[in-house]
């Protein structure tokens, strides 16, 4: 009798544990800080970049005519350089291109496994970044092409 107690009062109490972790799991999941955002497909991406890169800014800029006296007008300035990832199998290189014309890394992040074996964060005409994992490298190299970072990727086993 005793067996059949103890037997039975396991099952609840593991019943009811996963239960409790199943329920906790799912509140994790959904809504414990609010409704959540769904992720941007590709092609939305792409449209919040173009409209980044390509909406004017107004900004006052001032000039002066003597020490004392300064009047405000307004110019269209060029929005500031784009920042763009280049992702490959080793990893993310995330650069952009400055008003001389030079490419400017800002980060380099390995995929999993890799890491990164030389930075470039110099600004440079063709800055580059290796990944390597074993005997497996990836070199990104980059140059500005029209003011956006173009990439040429090289895969060495």
């Amino acid at each position: 009798m005793r067996l059949t107690t103890g037997f039975v009062l396991w099952v609840v109490a593991a019943a009811a544990a996963t239960a409790v972790g199943l329920a906790a799991v799912a509140a994790i999941g959904t809504d414990i800080f609010g409704a959540g955002q769904d992720p941007l497909s590709e092609s939305e991406v792409d449209e919040l970049l173009a409209s980044r890169s390509q909406a004017p800014t107004t900004t006052p800029t001032t000039t002066s005519s003597s020490p004392t006296t300064t009047t405000a007008s307004s110019a269209t300035t060029p929005p500031p350089p784009a920042e763009l990832p280049t992702v490959t199998a080793g990893g993310t290189v995330i650069s952009r291109c400055t008003t001389t014309g030079l490419v400017e890394i800002l980060s380099a992040t390995p995929a999993q496994g890799y890491q990164v074996e030389q930075e470039d964060h110099e600004l440079d005409d063709h800055p580059s970044v290796k990944f390597t994992s074993g005997r497996q490298k990836v070199e990104v190299r980059l140059r500005c092409v029209n003011g956006v970072p173009n990439p040429e990727i090289k895969y060495d086993d």
